[in-house]
């Protein structure tokens, strides 16, 4: 059993964050970009397995169940998310403008002339002098804000994502057979462990002369 470091949870979470990191380079998701992520993971996984191994924790039944896990279903789901998060910024979220400079103070002449109903009409509970220039001041940052909610709203599905893995991981664990638990702890079916076998054995000297 590997430790949790190199938990399906924990390789799912790893995996992302080496794809978020290149995901906004990405014009276009086509073939190529799936594969540069596909050979991306598969160095990761490698990398993570031979950790693991120097460990003393020797798990290929877990590793190949991990690489099954990450073609079948990380890289799928995360393929979409990401195509959808790109084509979504690409238009600013379809925030008005882009969020440049006119928009902004657009935006904040809105906050001034919002609030200033607010506090002149009666029957609106507010009646703060300070509640229009607020407005006002804020209103620049409402493009910040928006794009900030969208992407708040990836990474939550990135979270999900994770999470549908974790609670896989832990399914295929707790089902796995007792004897490759036992392998991967270095134990024998009776439960004794298992001599080490790479000793090297000194080689015979040759006989000298005299």
């Amino acid at each position: 059993m590997v430790p949790e470091k190199y938990s399906l949870a924990a390789v799912a979470r790893h995996l992302l964050a080496l794809f978020e990191v290149r995901r906004p380079g990405i014009a276009r998701w086509d073939a190529e970009a799936q594969e540069r992520f596909r050979g991306e993971a598969d160095a990761a996984l490698r990398q993570m397995e031979q950790q693991s191994r120097e460990l003393g924790v020797d798990d290929p039944p877990h590793w190949q169940r991990a690489r099954s896990v990450v073609n079948d279903a990380l890289l799928p789901r995360y393929g979409r998310l990401a195509e959808a998060e790109n084509a979504a910024a690409a238009r600013d979220y379809g925030m008005w403008r882009g969020g440049d400079l006119v928009a902004r103070a657009a935006f904040a002449l809105c906050g001034l002339v919002l609030g200033a109903i607010a506090v002149a009409v009666p029957w609106i509970p507010v009646q703060e002098k300070w509640v229009p220039w607020a407005l006002f001041v804020l209103g620049p940052f409402l493009p910040d804000a928006y794009a900030w909610w969208y992407r708040r709203q990836y990474h939550k599905r990135l979270e999900a994502l994770v999470a549908d893995l974790a609670r896989e991981g832990a399914t295929l664990e707790a089902y796995r057979p007792l004897s490759e638990v036992q392998h991967s702890l270095g134990l024998r079916a009776d439960g004794t462990e298992v001599p080490a076998t790479d000793a090297k054995v000194a080689a015979p000297r040759a006989p000298t002369k005299g």
